[in-house]
């Protein structure tokens, strides 16, 4: 296992809608799972995603993906899922995502770029700086 220093690691049990009788997981939920990932240090950062955009802090979009799939995946199997950030920008950040199942083995992993978009005219903003703040102290 190669070693990733990420502050947060959220773990999940592989349910059978996630994947298949081949060990083959639908694509989709392995971003689902980094999403997961994602929101749930928001809220445990003390920053919950607002229930409606009107009373968002802030609004990230996703604007470009990348998954990889390095093992099967089955039924039963605990993934923790690593969450770091590997870049900063002025209006986007990068988030890096590996998960490990329950024998240490990588058997995926997600790039997801985001930019903060102003919840009222959707154009691109600065990143808030308490988010800045939060981001930078969680490197991929």
């Amino acid at each position: 296992m190669i070693p990733f220093p990420a502050m947060f690691v959220h773990s999940l049990l592989v349910q059978l809608h996630h994947t298949d009788a081949y060990g083959i997981l639908f694509f989709a939920n392995q971003l689902a799972f980094c999403h997961d990932a994602f929101q749930i240090w928001l809220t445990e950062s003390g920053h919950p995603l607002a229930p409606t955009r009107a009373e968002a802090e802030f609004v990230a979009v996703v604007v470009h993906v990348e998954s990889d799939y390095a093992a099967p995946v089955r039924l039963g199997d605990r993934i923790a899922v690593h969450y770091g950030v590997e870049k900063i920008g002025t209006t986007s950040f990068t988030n890096r995502f590996r998960l490990v199942n329950q024998h240490g083995v990588e058997v995926g992993g997600c790039q997801v770029v985001q930019v903060v978009i102003d919840p009222v005219t959707s154009a691109k903003a600065p990143i808030p700086d308490w988010l800045r703040t939060l981001l930078a102290a969680n490197p991929a």
